[in-house]
């Protein structure tokens, strides 16, 4: 190793309290998304892209490119996010890293970086996963709706070619009608139940789902739908699917 490597390895080391901190302290701040959900990846040949791919997500030895003093000066980060379905995004590894804090924490390397861009965070979905569920389906859904949500991420690039079941296009063609031109209002997180409000064509709505196996009525929306568009009308219930609620 040399001395400059050793150098950065010890300064990525000793930042990593004020990683932390950053990941919790820092908000997003998009509100509203234009083309947010992309078919592919297409960088201008003018831009310096640092590309990183994450399968397990190794902490130390992911965020080091970000401080590598003798690396290039990047424009954008794009990160190759390996997506196995059958990993539920709320579960957290280490007790603390569950999909939400891994945006945090890569968001607050982006922000503390003086090698890139701050704040240009793309992430490109590559699905891993060969059989399709209902739950697995739910964890896709998800997983794109927590990424918006956190409202640090520029674009989110997957590939519809790549996708080999019609059920998981249909939720992914249903959100991006949702969210397209959409203006992120709040979002908020009461122990199991997650609840993000939108607003479109000065009509608002709610995004709302449970984490956990248990269920609960709803009342008082104008008109609901499930995560493929259909629209629900008896024994509405929030559960581990999410809904799309309209405002009265």
């Amino acid at each position: 190793m040399t001395i400059n490597k050793l150098k950065s390895s010890i300064h990525t080391i000793l930042i990593y309290p004020l990683i932390f901190m950053f990941s919790y302290l820092l908000k997003g701040k998009k509100e509203k998304y234009k083309s947010f959900f992309q078919n592919s990846f297409e960088n201008s040949q003018n831009e310096n892209i640092l590309i990183i791919k994450i399968d397990e997500f190794d902490f130390k030895n992911k965020i080091k490119y970000f401080f590598d003093k003798d690396s290039l000066l990047y424009d954008k980060t794009k990160i190759d996010y390996i997506l196995d379905l059958n990993i539920n995004p709320e579960k957290k590894e280490f007790r603390v890293f569950d999909f939400a804090k891994k945006i945090d924490i890569l968001h607050s390397v982006s922000m503390l970086s003086s090698r890139v861009s701050n704040n240009n965070l793309l992430l490109n979905f590559m699905i891993v996963s060969k059989e399709f569920n209902d739950e697995n389906i739910n964890n896709f859904l998800k997983y794109l709706l927590i990424t918006y949500f956190s409202r640090k991420i520029d674009s989110v690039f997957i590939s519809k070619d790549s996708i080999k079941n019609k059920n998981i296009v249909n939720v992914f063609d249903t959100l991006n009608t949702y969210l397209e031109d959409s203006k992120f209002i709040n979002f908020s997180n009461s122990k199991d139940l997650y609840v993000i409000t939108c607003e479109k064509n000065n009509k608002k709505f709610d995004i709302i789902w449970l984490s956990t196996n248990r269920e609960i009525e709803l009342t008082d929306f104008k008109k609901v739908y499930d995560k493929f568009g259909n629209i629900l009308e008896k024994n509405i219930k929030i559960t581990r699917s999410p809904i799309y609620a309209f405002h009265e």
